[in-house]
């Protein structure tokens, strides 16, 4: 076997028929594809480390802000008040969720 070069990562491989062992870069079929390979897919490696902090935090405040919205109603709604930090937490992760999602799509669009 010849040591040859992934075609995504640039590391160094034993020649492999089916993938490289480094980065999962699947080799296609064909010799003239393997030259040039294909665009390479958005996925969480082509994100931003800031950008899937704040996704998962926004998913954390949405998800405890239901959570807690329905987990205090009964004694919320004896006193006729309503939670208003759990429906606040609730709105907020949903809408940072949402602008997080565009901002990755913006992101992976323009690169």
């Amino acid at each position: 076997m010849a040591i040859e070069k992934c075609p995504k990562c640039e590391d160094q491989v034993l020649d492999n028929k089916y993938s490289c062992p480094a980065c999962g870069f699947v080799k296609p079929d064909k010799p003239e594809q393997q030259k040039h390979p294909k665009k390479e897919q958005i996925t969480t490696e082509n994100t931003s480390k800031s950008l899937q902090i704040q996704g998962v935090v926004s998913v954390v405040l949405f998800i405890v802000g239901i959570l807690w919205f329905y987990l205090t109603a009964d004694e919320y709604q004896q006193r006729g008040q309503l939670n208003i930090i759990a429906l606040l937490m609730f709105v907020i992760g949903f809408i940072w969720y949402v602008v997080t999602r565009f901002r990755i799509w913006r992101q992976h669009k323009s690169g």
